[in-house]
């Protein structure tokens, strides 16, 4: 997998470990954001205890999104780190991200009131860091316009 990395982070940092699911259709990412917030993420989230990634990636979708992950076809798309949205600095975001198909229509679920298509013309002051990492990835390798 590719492996994207901020600058160094500081000596005795704080990490959020975060899964994230990529979903990129007719050249455009799904963001997503949540109620009360400005900026779009990645839809995902955190690993409760004892999950693998898979089981919390499935988990995170369906209550995010309302979208069953095909299991079979869940990849690793790449690991971002950088400095957390919203969160203390030296506070990093680790965003393991994956790609998967699935059944279903997308639906903003649960905490969710806005999910978007974008592509690289987004503004980097809607996305978090991690966000604009992956955002920038995707152009890179002309996966989105």
């Amino acid at each position: 997998t590719d492996l994207q990395a901020a600058a160094p982070m500081p000596a005795g940092a704080v990490h959020i470990d975060k899964l994230a699911l990529i979903l990129v259709r007719d050249r455009r990412q799904l963001v997503a954001r949540s109620r009360g917030k400005l900026a779009f993420f990645t839809p995902g989230g955190k690993r409760e205890l004892g999950e693998t990634d898979e089981q919390a990636l499935v988990r995170e979708c369906m209550e995010e999104l309302a979208i069953h992950l095909a299991c079979e076809t869940i990849q690793p798309y790449g690991v971002f780190e950088a400095q957390a949205f919203g969160k203390p600095e030296g506070t990093v975001v680790r965003m393991t991200c994956y790609t998967s198909d699935f059944r279903g229509e997308l639906t903003p679920s649960n905490e969710i009131e806005e999910i978007r298509w974008i592509d690289s013309a987004c503004p980097h002051e809607l996305l978090s860091l991690t966000g604009v990492m992956i955002l920038q990835d995707l152009k890179a390798k002309d996966l989105i316009d």
